[in-house]
């Protein structure tokens, strides 16, 4: 099953709401890590097999170059604001099987 660890630049409402839809999500400050630097959030992802979804392109810089994040989802919606972002994810949450993000990198527009 999918896991995705909702990354700091995020509402924790998201982290809810993809939650609301059926999938496993975490959100990055309720591991402790809020304020955590770019690497290490990445180095957790990696290590738990978890698909990060972020706003941060520097993360597919590094997925790209050693493939060890269980998957990436960059989003690229604006403004950043939940009322914009959560039809997006629904959408996006209902036409994606698993085997698309796992070990990729998608952006979800």
């Amino acid at each position: 099953m999918i896991r995705f660890l909702v990354d700091q630049n995020l509402s924790p409402r998201t982290t809810e709401f993809i939650r609301s839809s059926g999938w496993e999500a975490q959100d990055l400050r309720t591991l402790g890590m809020m304020g955590a630097r770019d690497d290490e959030i990445y180095e957790f992802a990696a290590a738990g097999g978890w698909v990060l979804l972020t706003y941060d392109l520097d993360f597919s810089r590094r997925a790209v170059a050693d493939r060890r994040l269980g998957g990436l989802v960059l989003l690229r919606v604006h403004p950043q604001t939940v009322e914009n972002l959560h039809p997006v994810i629904e959408d996006f949450l209902r036409q994606v099987k698993p085997q698309e993000i796992v070990g990729s990198i998608v952006t979800s527009t």
